[in-house]
């Protein structure tokens, strides 16, 4: 519970807030996990109101009674055990939400921003403007920070989870190496849980190895060193520009992903060609553990000419497309886990200005040790104000089924868009298909522009209708705003999801 004290400005001041005055607040001190010292934690009867940590009771015991001189303090554990239990539990990764009751007093815009970190997904961070922007105050960076500041509760309200715009860790009123702890743990639980959830569908398939796949027909055969180095086991998958192959790297011997231009150098259009070497210089830009790396592209004699080929990260798993044809659809706990790590990977390709524009199953890899794999660049593009020549570009390119209304028409396209490809995802693993199957782009364009729901109900189907909006606006803005919707709605899962 917060008690507002004053209206939010444009430009808000931010005092240090007062604590509820109470004739007594009990007060416990006791030993915190990962080495982070000696944590008090105070409260009255309507909730909690103060939380410290030190290295001395001594210390923390005069700094409670310095910030309350009005009032009795009791040493008493008792009463606060169970919020005290709650606390611990969380710090050590045994649980992820902390809810507990508050005590504090704050003005408006204070109110607001603490609001703002208590709903930042447990092992995530956010920047100060991003919070900022999140409250409603873009460019109020320094306000936010001031926020945190005050904060007399930190932990429960987790201003730790507050960087700077660069990822630097920042300030922290506990000190720098508190808040990496903090983070790192945090971090840590969080992707043990995820993966759990994860492996378990991969241990379901069982097999050892990502499996070779039948019917395709590329320009290499088992067997063949390519450039003197690169041993084909297998293929893995075709795409419009290409084959993937399993290769063993006979120089560093491991294994990589191969991806070889069907064409020989000189038969090759163009175009092609330059989609390929595009393909490379996009995927270079990002480095993300949801993000599939890509290594270097050659060149080597074949095929009456030359190949070129692109080397990548080989992933051990499936595809979510393999997933899919084996299952048929995925539980809700596995699609929200699998949601918010393509977020996350969506949320770095973003920052670098690049929109994936074909996001779908065949292009989500899950590893067997359970972490979501975002690959295919092969028809990304920068993001770039809208001009003539970009209008010009051609048809649209990308696959029917997770394609937004804006790119079927060949109009602008943002983040957005790679966000309405998510939910066509997530509803296909929730139903075993996607939102709108169609088969030409005019019947797509026609079902998606006058919608109908999902087959998915309650709080995620609210959250997957809004992402598959045909008006880009009423979409969350950002992937880091869809992940923590989804979060949210992991969080708050108390009945059951589908229809």
């Amino acid at each position: 519970m917060f008690a507002t004290s004053e209206t939010a400005q444009a430009t808000p001041p931010v005092p240090r807030p007062v604590p509820v005055p109470e004739r007594v607040i009990g007060y416990t001190i006791v030993d915190s996990p990962l080495s982070l010292g000696r944590l008090l934690v105070g409260a009255t009867a309507r909730g909690v109101c103060a939380v410290r940590l030190g290295r001395s009771d001594a210390a923390l015991e005069a700094e409670l009674a310095r910030e309350h001189p009005d009032v009795e303090l009791r040493r008493d554990g008792a009463p606060l055990a169970p919020w005290v239990n709650s606390l611990l539990r969380h710090l050590a990764g045994e649980r992820a939400r902390l809810d507990v009751p508050l005590d504090v007093r704050a003005t408006a815009f204070q109110e607001s921003v603490w609001q703002a970190l208590r709903a930042i997904p447990y092992g995530e961070t956010r920047s100060y403007g991003a919070v900022a922007e999140a409250v409603g105050h873009p460019g109020a960076a320094r306000a936010v920070a001031r926020a945190c500041a005050a904060n007399p509760v930190a932990l429960v309200i987790p201003c730790h989870r507050v960087v700077r715009g660069d990822g630097d860790p920042g300030g922290y009123r506990w000190g720098v190496a508190r808040k990496r702890l903090l983070l790192e743990q945090e971090r840590s639980a969080g992707q043990l849980a995820e993966r759990r959830v994860l492996r378990e569908l991969t241990d379901a398939i069982g097999g050892g190895g990502t499996p070779a796949l039948a019917g395709i027909e590329g320009p290499l055969s088992a067997g063949e060193v390519l450039a003197g180095r690169y041993e084909i086991d297998r293929v893995l998958g075709a795409g419009g520009m290409g084959v993937v192959y399993a290769a063993r790297d006979l120089e560093l011997d491991e294994i990589v992903a191969l991806k070889v231009l069907r064409a020989p150098s000189g038969s090759e259009d163009a175009a092609a060609l330059d989609r390929f070497r595009h393909e490379l210089r996009v995927a270079r830009r990002i480095s993300h553990p949801h993000v599939v790396r890509t290594h270097d592209i050659g060149e080597a004699p074949g095929g009456g000419g030359s190949r070129r080929f692109i080397t990548m990260e080989y992933v051990d798993g499936w595809s979510l497309a393999q997933l899919l044809e084996r299952r048929g659809t995925l539980p809700v706990e596995a699609t929200l886990v699998i949601g918010k790590q393509l977020c996350r990977a969506l949320g770095v390709v973003h920052a670098q200005g690049v929109i994936h524009r074909d996001l779908k199953p065949q292009n989500v890899l899950i590893t067997r040790g359970g972490d979501v794999k975002l690959t295919d660049f092969g028809i990304a593009e920068l993001d770039r104000p809208d001009t003539p020549e970009s209008r010009a570009a051609g048809a649209p390119r990308g696959t029917l089924a997770y394609m937004a209304p804006e790119q079927l028409l060949g109009e602008p396209i943002d983040a957005r868009t790679d966000l309405y490809a998510t939910a066509a995802v997530l509803c296909e693993c929730l139903t075993g298909s996607p939102p709108y199957p169609a088969t030409t782009p005019e019947s797509l364009l026609a079902r998606a522009l006058v919608g109908g729901p999902p087959l998915v109900a309650g709080p995620l189907g609210d959250l997957l209708r809004s992402a598959l909006s045909a008006d880009g606006g009423d979409r969350p803005a950002t992937a880091a705003a869809f992940h923590d919707a989804l979060a949210e709605v992991e969080w708050c899962a108390t009945e059951p999801l589908l229809a």
